[in-house]
């Protein structure tokens, strides 16, 4: 059944089809918060409350693109979580570990080795969150420029800056720890 037709069936009432718009887009929302705040344990709680989000605002869906407006939601919560995350740590003294990200299946990620996959997530983290979404959502997710900036509310050109942007800071850290994965 296509997303139109699910959501147009939950907006009617027919709430059992939000389990079948949970299967099919949870894996892509819990690693795009994986590589956003470096925490599973984040990352789950950010991707239910996603779906909690999206289920409390069904009715106002007017989007074409369903998975591109869970990942919206998404991103504006882990947007929010990184913010009083930062305002959290800059009270404490010791900072937690963060611990190793799953690597996401059926992506460029398989090709690499699990060592140089954990090094491509550290890598992703340093970059400034903006470029790290712009790069995720057009590497791993495959959305073009012009839906990026629907999403992010940026414009296009700022877009294919951040994306060019964030590659080639990839690109030296990653040539400085050696990796030849990509």
């Amino acid at each position: 059944m296509k997303d139109r037709e699910l959501v147009l069936r939950v907006q009617q009432g027919q709430k059992e089809y939000l389990n079948q718009i949970a299967e099919k887009y949870y894996d892509d929302i819990y690693y795009f918060c994986c590589y956003q705040t470096g925490s599973r344990d984040d990352a789950y709680d950010l991707a239910q409350d996603t779906f909690l989000r999206f289920i409390r605002y069904v009715e106002n869906y007017k989007y074409q693109n369903l998975k591109g407006y869970l990942l919206t939601i998404a991103m504006n919560l882990c947007r929010n979580y990184m913010r009083c995350k930062a305002q959290a740590q800059s009270c404490m003294t010791a900072e937690e570990p963060a611990g190793a990200l799953p690597i996401k299946e059926a992506s460029f990620l398989d090709k690499a080795s699990a060592e140089d996959s954990l090094l491509l997530c550290d890598a992703l983290r340093t970059l400034p969150q903006f470029q790290r979404e712009a790069v995720l959502l057009h590497h791993f997710y495959g959305y073009k420029n012009r839906e990026i900036a629907r999403m992010t509310g940026a414009s296009c050109a700022a877009v294919k800056s951040r994306v060019s942007q964030g590659i080639s800071k990839l690109q030296k850290i990653l040539n400085k720890e050696d990796f030849y994965g990509l």
